[in-house]
């Protein structure tokens, strides 16, 4: 009786309803009846949030239909015991024209095991971005509404994997990009000059990763107008990877000197360097020995971190170097 007396409701009334709800009860409404099951499935697929082992399920169906529906994509796997990757999803990925949100996280990216090659679902998803970014022609470039991009491989091995690409940092309209678990060598970081303050990017966060100064340098090449930057450089990630990345060795001077081509547009800087893996520990705010340097940057508000140990913890340097 109830059901029926619901849906004597008009089905836009129906949809507002719906857009009340939260994820999980999106596929309980969906096996309610034919009439819901139109209504929510939109909603469902628009906002992708798939766990555990759904990923091949996932795939499959948005093969043959729904993929138009899907904008947000988010793959966790937060069970240590699993031995299962978040690029699962990648074989579907291309027909996602309408993706504005892509977040992988946790699992293993690095495995082979007799059911998947891991390896193989990383390559595809490396070539994906390069397919979305600058080196693509724009009329047959991927991924065109992506807006926000977050890759975690922090794994529970303390491993960091090699970056290797520089295709994440030339996609046009992507705004938000986080990576975490990486090791972010100079190479890494090259970008062609005829792709320098080319995309939309305003946050960029390096976080949980090897970071190499001069990597991290030649990427903020390619952002037009960066608001915020966060790095969180853990030195103990190049000793784990048995010292194949050069260490920095900077000043201040030429970290601010890498930060001024947003100079009017750059809001705040967060810095954190550990070396027994991140904590969360909170850096130090607007340090006053910053303050000159942060002159420079007319929008700067905030430094977090960018006091003269951190400084000298991250770029590999002594007082005597400024």
């Amino acid at each position: 009786m109830e059901r029926s007396m619901l849906l004597r409701l008009p089905n836009e009334l129906l949809v507002t309803l719906i857009e009340y709800v939260d994820s999980p009860s999106y596929t309980a409404l969906a096996q309610t009846c034919h009439t819901l099951n139109l209504l929510t499935t939109p909603h469902l697929y628009k906002y992708a949030n798939i766990q555990l082992g759904k990923s091949n399920e996932f795939v499959r169906t948005v093969k043959t239909k729904y993929a138009d529906l899907v904008r947000h994509v988010s793959v966790v796997i937060e069970n240590d015991e699993l031995e299962i990757s978040p690029c699962r999803i990648v074989p579907c990925l291309e027909k996602l024209e309408n993706l504005q949100s892509l977040k992988l996280a946790g699992g293993y990216w690095m495995w082979d095991t007799e059911e998947e090659n891991w390896d193989t679902l990383e390559g595809w998803l490396w070539e994906y971005f390069e397919r979305a970014s600058l080196k693509q022609p724009g009329e047959s470039r991927l991924a065109r509404s992506l807006r926000s991009l977050t890759l975690d491989r922090s794994e529970r091995n303390g491993q960091a994997a090699f970056l290797h690409y520089s295709y994440i940092f030339i996609i046009p309209q992507l705004h938000d990009l986080t990576i975490r678990g990486f090791m972010f060598e100079e190479e890494d970081g090259e970008i062609d000059s005829q792709f320098e303050r080319q995309t939309e990017l305003k946050s960029l966060r390096i976080e949980r990763s090897f970071v190499s100064f001069p990597a991290l340098r030649k990427a903020l090449l390619a952002p037009r107008a960066l608001r915020y930057l966060s790095i969180c450089h853990v030195d103990s990630y190049w000793h784990h990877e048995l010292k194949n990345a050069e260490s920095n060795h900077a000043t201040v001077a030429e970290f601010v000197e890498a930060l001024l081509p947003h100079r009017e547009s750059l809001e705040e800087i967060k810095l954190v360097v550990d070396d027994d893996m991140y904590r969360g520990e909170v850096p130090t705010i607007n340090a006053p020995s910053f303050r000159n340097h942060a002159t420079q940057l007319l929008a700067l508000k905030r430094w977090l971190g960018c006091d003269k140990m951190t400084l000298a913890g991250y770029l590999n340097h002594s007082e005597d170097d400024e």
